[in-house]
């Protein structure tokens, strides 16, 4: 397996007595996921304490609000849509995002936990480590998007694209990925569940123009 990072990889396949399968990382890859997982964290808890610093970079309730009625404003006016300014944070179910183009940017410093983001494209977006926990993006696009490190645990990305798109190292658990496209998309290091491990197998193919490897091979697929 072509890994394009510092760290080695265990590609090998284990298969637990549940049935999990996974690509397992070695504590020497473990050293990048787990400190920017933690990062990730961190900034949630900030947030949710308030603090003052980390609420301005984040996004705060306050400052949700206002950003959902500038977007509201923008999109009845067809101004363009300044990608950049659109931050989540918790309890942002209402933030206006569904079917808007986030494409080309980066959106490093965003938080889309919990959003309504059905139909919403983030085509080679840079989307490394942010959160889509719980999210609701069905038919949202992420082609050739940088979704590196991204939680997109318990989100439902049913009927996504992620053609092309680089996922390595992301967090997916109890995410729904029914009916996706996946030609070309690398999921090296992401521990999948048997049965979702078996359905992207399915239709797996193509390689990864970015990163260089073949999608069933960064899925471990027999």
């Amino acid at each position: 397996m072509h890994v394009a990072t510092k760290c080695s990889v265990n590609a090998n396949v284990e298969r637990g007595a549940k049935g999990v399968v996974a690509n397992r990382r070695n504590p020497a890859k473990s050293c990048r996921t787990d400190n920017a997982l933690r990062a990730v964290r961190v900034d949630r808890q900030c947030a949710s304490e308030g603090r003052p610093d980390e609420l301005h970079r984040r996004g705060g309730s306050g400052v949700a609000t206002f950003l959902a009625t500038c977007v509201a404003s923008a999109t009845l006016l067809g101004a363009p849509l300044d990608a950049s300014a659109v931050v989540g944070g918790k309890g942002n179910a209402s933030t206006p995002l569904s079917g808007l183009d986030l494409s080309n940017q980066d959106l490093r410093n965003n938080d889309y936990t919990k959003s309504v983001l059905k139909q919403t494209k983030f085509d080679g977006s840079n989307l490394t480590g942010v959160s889509f926990f719980a999210c609701f993006a069905k038919g949202a696009t992420f082609q050739g998007a940088n979704l590196s490190l991204a939680d997109l645990e318990q989100g439902d990305f049913e009927g996504a694209n992620f053609t092309n798109a680089v996922l390595e190292g992301a967090f997916v658990n109890a995410a729904n990925f029914t009916g996706i496209e996946l030609e070309g998309s690398d999921w090296t290091d992401v521990v999948l569940r048997k049965d979702v491990y078996q359905q992207l197998c399915a239709v797996a193919s193509g390689t990864n123009p970015t990163t260089g490897v073949d999608t069933r091979d960064s899925l471990s697929c027999g």
